[in-house]
């Protein structure tokens, strides 16, 4: 794999990690404003999602490197 699949393999993953991580630990406020949705977050923690998904992103990526560089993947679809 070159730098560019790796790079974009990553990219994939942590858009769908940081995506999931969204709602977690979002918390609401008790006092509705004029023109807010009830559902309108205080404090998204959007900073340490964005840190915490970059490490994570981290493992998949690996992996997923790993079965294509030792072609354990293309075993896998093979068999399939």
């Amino acid at each position: 794999m070159s730098l560019v699949s790796i790079f974009l393999v990553y990219l994939m993953v942590w858009m769908i990690v940081f995506f999931m991580s969204l709602p977690i630990g979002i918390n609401v406020s008790r006092n509705l404003e004029l023109g807010n949705a009830n559902s309108a977050p205080t404090k998204t923690h959007l900073k340490l999602k964005v840190l915490l998904c970059t490490i994570v992103s981290l493992f998949p990526t690996y992996l997923i490197y790993w079965l294509v560089k030792t072609e354990y993947l293309f075993l896998i679809i093979q068999n399939f």
